[in-house]
């Protein structure tokens, strides 16, 4: 059984072109998200998951000095592009990551993977305000979004045509807001993670400003320890409250 960290990723995005490849302290972005991956001890392979236009060739060569995985596939078809990546490199379980969330956690990947096998759930995702989840729930900030599901139910998409290639739903849609067809679950934000319970935070990067926070978060606490936690990346929100004007609080699933 083998485990895949799959990034998604693309430098052609028109909210903040390139942003992939954006300079934090000397390192593209997604360089210093690779780092943050790497630690993860459920985690086999990590590929950086990209389309075959050639404004990405950057990604794939960026990839072979990293040491990890590069596929490339359709641009729009993102699941499809996911399927394709988990067959070439013989992963059973996904991993999908977003390269613009670059904070994401060692730890928190672990959790989430064995929070996935323990309970056999076809998809586990760390719980956020982007999804339809009913009843009081702990929630995780946006921008550090883990998602765990089989290669199985990635298959699938092709039962739902409506959802491939639709600028309005996420590409693990077809999944969560078919709970009757998917054994599905989510991770929340309290016991261990209860310092994480802050549905209003925002840590993708979009924008330039969301670029500008995440540089600063890196630079304060990158030193100190390379893998920082995410408890120390919530130590300096706190005392950095100017970190929380860049962040812009509006949910994306894209």
């Amino acid at each position: 059984m083998s485990v895949g960290a799959f990034i998604i990723a693309r430098l052609n995005s028109s909210r903040l072109t390139e942003k992939n490849i954006r300079r934090i302290m000397g390192k593209p972005m997604i360089e210093m998200m690779v780092e943050r991956v790497r630690a993860a001890k459920t985690v086999d392979n990590i590929v950086i998951t990209t389309s075959s236009l050639s404004s990405d060739d950057q990604l794939e060569e960026l990839s072979k000095k990293l040491g990890i995985y590069c596929y490339r596939g359709s641009l729009e078809n993102i699941m499809d592009r996911i399927v394709n990546a988990a067959k070439t490199y013989e992963c059973d379980t996904v991993v999908e990551l977003l390269g613009d969330n670059p904070l994401v956690h060692s730890e928190l990947i672990d959790e989430v993977v064995n929070y996935y096998f323990k309970n056999k759930y076809d998809y586990v995702a760390t719980a956020t305000n982007e999804y339809p989840i009913s009843g009081k729930k702990y929630l995780f900030p946006v921008g550090i979004r883990v998602q765990v599901y089989s290669v199985n139910a990635a298959e699938q998409y092709i039962k739902y045509p409506e959802y491939i290639i639709n600028e309005n739903k996420h590409p693990c849609s077809y999944i969560f807001e078919h709970p009757e067809s998917f054994n599905i679950g989510y991770l929340e934000a309290k016991d261990k993670w209860c310092f994480l319970n802050h549905p209003n935070l925002n840590f993708a990067v979009n924008y330039q400003e969301n670029f500008e926070m995440v540089r600063q978060i890196f630079e304060n606490c990158y030193f100190e320890n390379s893998n920082f936690s995410m408890n120390d990346i919530i130590e300096t929100v706190d005392l950095n409250q100017d970190l929380k004007l860049l962040m812009g609080n509006k949910p994306i699933i894209k």
